[in-house]
């Protein structure tokens, strides 16, 4: 089974699009809003993934980093996203 997690906002559109797209490809996810923890989020994720984190949506999928919604999308459409998942 796959461990997908996606740290989002209520009001983030890229996060809405981000869990459609999900949800479409019938891929089971943990939601995390960070409306009340977004600076400790960014320096969370930061730290472990070694990347600056400053946005919502992100996605993370069997532990591998995997960005934005827009990242998301991209892996989808080039048929990458299976590298990913189990």
């Amino acid at each position: 089974m796959n461990k997908i997690e996606i740290y989002t906002t209520q009001t983030c559109p890229f996060c809405i699009k981000a869990k459609r797209l999900l949800q479409m490809l019938k891929l089971d996810y943990t939601e995390h809003n960070v409306s009340e923890s977004f600076d400790g989020m960014c320096a969370e994720l930061a730290e472990k993934f070694n990347r600056s984190i400053s946005t919502v949506p992100q996605i993370i999928i069997n532990d591998k980093y995997v960005g934005g919604y827009t990242d998301l999308e991209a892996l989808y459409k080039s048929g990458k996203l299976n590298e990913y998942l189990n």
